[in-house]
């Protein structure tokens, strides 16, 4: 198989440092077979016998999940998984705008009162809780049972007292693989399930289907960045190749609210169509309306759903927009350009401020951070940011590097969340900047960065068997980045500026044999320029471009 494997997919394969031919055989095709057993991760044994037996005691079960995509697809995983075991859980989302992150001691016991205020309860918590040490012992002291299932780095302080899933511990078998809150979520209910078939709970009816799940694991683990490892490749490839005519009714609708169903779908798929949707309900504080949608096995119910999240996408980027340009202003008005890092502060909406870092990264190629002032009345302002990186700088390591002038802070390498005093910022200014400086001359940043770019024609990236090949790298993301493929002889035929004051331009560009068309974001500056001097070196990646059902490859040009 891999003779076949063109040379322009060679060189990128060189650049992941891939080699010999069973290693790229792997790459290329990642198998369910190869993922490890769920029993090498740490607490998996105690916390599945913990539930089987607080199951068979009837206990109640509530699932509490973090408000991004990570933690509600985690969620909406375990609640599918319970319903089909015949359980029927309770669920809870947090307000990101008025509850924050993690749990909340007198939420929960709101929920308690009202829901099961006499009966034996086991909480499950996804994507959070790792660093909930109080109130994990809180809800142990009324006699409930918690199994705290996260990914984010473990706290400096104590860890809950109850049973954990977390790869980051000592000792874990999955310390190196960086899953997601989601991709941790499947493994407790693929050892449920194990377990189950091997007490004969299946043996009169059907054993869940867990690959049906994996459509979860691709959503959350692309849309929070989370490195591609060599597990996470297995799990997420396999959740795309489900994505698009799932077994499961609510990822069903979220699909075809995209217009994706019975299509290839790839990561920029989720990046900009379906985890955008999911992200809007939780940046507006109504996360709990894509668990709804996710968990709904009502086709008329899940249509209404996925409207109500088209509704709130675009709301979001109505704010975003807003929001951005009011970054962009106070950016202008510096006059200090020598920065490492993007750090603004204004009277940003809580919820898009993940958002606005992500395109300040991806304008200056510089960490960012945004923080939103609340004007509380109190006589302390705290100031709340998000936090986006670039690869090769570790943001939560830079963070931890200047600790002492934050009150509060979490997430992993390419984003992070974090609280500050106002009257703090100043130092913490200088000592962000400073640790990314550090890491950035550490670890080789612009080396890293030419890694990933490949020279080459158009005509060679553009080939039908090259694109084949290409869609195999996939996914794309940290520790996998798309290659970025560069061109030192395009020859532009044609340019037109397109969209709002003709901030992008659309581009037909000569092949060898064929026209190609293209599509510059944000370049509608140059135009003029390039009609005047049409030959010129261009930076593009292939995109699909779908229209009315009809596929066609188009080149994204991010640099002309």
């Amino acid at each position: 198989m891999t003779t076949q494997v063109p040379s322009i997919i060679r060189k990128i394969l060189s650049v992941l440092n891939l080699h010999d031919d069973q290693e790229i055989d792997h790459f290329l095709f990642p198998r369910l077979e190869r993922l490890p057993s769920p029993m090498l991760m740490k607490g998996m044994k105690e916390a599945v016998e913990l539930f089987l037996e607080e199951t068979g005691r009837e206990s109640e079960i509530i699932v509490w999940g973090d408000y991004d995509v990570d933690g509600t697809t985690g969620t909406a995983l375990l609640v599918n998984f319970f319903r089909e075991l015949g359980i029927e859980p309770h669920w809870h989302i947090p307000n990101r705008l008025t509850d924050g992150y993690g749990l909340n001691s007198h939420t929960f016991n709101e929920i308690r009162s009202r829901l099961f205020p006499d009966k034996q309860f086991l909480l499950i918590t996804v994507d959070c809780g790792i660093s909930n040490f109080q109130e994990i012992c809180d809800i142990l002291a009324i006699g409930g049972k918690a199994i705290v299932t996260d990914h984010h780095q473990l706290p400096i302080g104590e860890l809950p007292g109850c049973i954990t899933l977390n790869p980051n511990q000592e000792g874990c078998g999955f310390k190196d693989q960086k899953l997601a809150g989601v991709g941790v979520a499947f493994y407790f209910a693929a050892a449920i399930r194990s377990a189950l078939e091997k007490d004969g709970y299946f043996k009169n009816g059907t054993k869940p289907n867990m690959k049906d799940y994996l459509g979860f694991v691709a959503l959350g683990t692309i849309a929070d960045l989370v490195e591609i490892t060599a597990v996470n490749r297995i799990l997420v490839r396999a959740g795309m190749e489900s994505l698009p005519n799932s077994g499961i009714p609510g990822l069903r609708a979220l699909v075809e609210s995209a217009g994706l169903q019975g299509q290839s779908i790839a990561t920029e798929d989720i990046s900009f169509l379906l985890g955008p949707r999911i992200n809007a309900a939780g940046r507006l504080g109504k996360a709990d309306v894509a668990v709804q949608l996710m968990t709904s096995d009502n086709n008329i119910v899940g249509a209404k759903l996925s409207k109500q999240l088209e509704s709130f996408n675009e709301q979001r980027k109505k704010i975003c927009e807003q929001n951005l340009e009011t970054a962009l202003t106070e950016i202008s008005k510096r006059t200090d350009s020598k920065s490492y890092s993007i750090v603004v502060t204004g009277k940003f909406h809580v919820g898009i401020i993940g958002i606005v870092a992500s395109r300040l990264v991806e304008m200056y190629g510089k960490p960012a951070i945004v923080f939103a002032r609340s004007d509380s009345g109190n006589t302390t302002t705290l100031l709340k940011g998000s936090g986006r990186s670039i690869p090769g700088v570790n943001l939560l390591d830079c963070l931890h590097s200047c600790s002492t002038t934050i009150l509060k802070y979490g997430g992993h390498a390419m984003a992070a969340g974090l609280t500050v005093e106002e009257g703090a910022l100043g130092d913490f200014l200088s000592g962000f900047d400073r640790a990314v400086e550090l890491q950035i001359l550490n670890t080789k940043h612009s080396q890293y960065l030419d890694s990933n770019v490949i020279e080459c024609s158009m005509d060679e990236v553009m080939d039908k068997n090259a694109l084949e090949y290409l869609q195999r790298l996939e996914p794309f993301g940290p520790e996998n980045e798309q290659p970025v493929f560069v061109d030192s002889l395009a020859s532009v035929v044609s340019c037109r500026a397109i969209g709002d004051s003709g901030r992008h331009l659309q581009l037909t560009l000569r092949g060898k044999y064929e026209n190609y068309r293209g599509v510059a974001f944000g370049l509608g500056k140059m135009r003029n320029d390039i009609l005047q001097n049409p030959v010129r070196k261009i930076s593009f990646t292939p995109m699909m471009n779908r229209f009315r059902g009809v596929v066609e490859w188009q080149l994204r040009v991010t640099d002309i």
